[in-house]
């Protein structure tokens, strides 16, 4: 999940109680910056749907499912406390067609697991869909190193805010003073261009696609409010 976080940055470097007072003149400035992450492991959400006349049937034909993929991945080496039931839920079908009509009953229910041997992605899912999944969807990649990628990101998008800034009162005629303010908005674990890597297979096919892991990218923009200096 993304939230954002509002950051000072001159409160953090100087300890100041309170925000500079405004120059006679200012210049603000924004930049962005990214750090690139290796991988440690894999977030996997495992689903399996049912289908019958009546919502019992649905619901208990789910659960045998549930469980059968729940014993196999136990099998294949997860730790019971590690397989996490994150839904299980029944409804009815409906035809909008007809008035809303009940056509039966569907019940749902997902798995998530977390994988540290990146190489067993495409074992996993094979494995899950052979013991009766018929879903697999979200696959979240995630790093260590958040953190300190973070403050490297922060540390390249106030560079680039400070050289734009540099360039502004050069233009101007004058030199840049200090800074006055800064703030961030962070994003975490934007992978490829996505927010997180997702493949969606069913029993249909044939076998699991590859999965090879995905860098995490964490991206941030800073917002920088500097004194302006005229000159002489």
């Amino acid at each position: 999940m993304l939230t954002p976080l509002t950051v000072s940055l001159v409160a953090l470097l100087t300890q100041a109680p309170s925000p500079s007072p405004r120059a006679a003149a200012e210049i603000l400035t924004a930049g962005s910056g990214e750090a690139t992450l290796s991988p440690q492991r894999a977030v996997l959400r495992v689903g399996m749907t049912s289908r019958a006349a009546k919502a019992a049937d649905a619901s208990s034909r789910n659960a045998r499912i549930l469980q059968n993929v729940l014993d196999t991945l136990a099998r294949a080496g997860f730790p019971r406390e590690s397989l996490k039931t994150v839904a299980f839920e029944v409804g009815p079908t409906l035809d909008y067609e007809h008035g809303n009509k009940v056509t039966g009953y569907e019940a749902t229910a997902a798995i998530r697991l977390v994988i540290h041997d990146l190489t067993r992605i495409g074992q996993i899912i094979d494995v899950s869909l052979g013991a009766g999944a018929t879903d697999l969807s979200d696959i979240d990649f995630e790093s260590d190193s958040v953190e300190i990628g973070r403050r490297r990101a922060l540390g390249e998008a106030l560079g680039k805010a400070r050289s734009d800034a540099e360039a502004l009162a050069t233009a101007a005629g004058g030199s840049l003073g200090r800074l006055l303010d800064a703030s961030t908005r962070t994003g975490f674990g934007f992978v490829s261009g996505t927010t997180f890597a997702a493949v969606t297979v069913t029993r249909a096919a044939r076998s699991a696609p590859a999965i090879l892991p995905q860098d995490v990218i964490v991206q941030v923009s800073v917002q920088a409010r500097w004194e302006f200096v005229p000159g002489h």
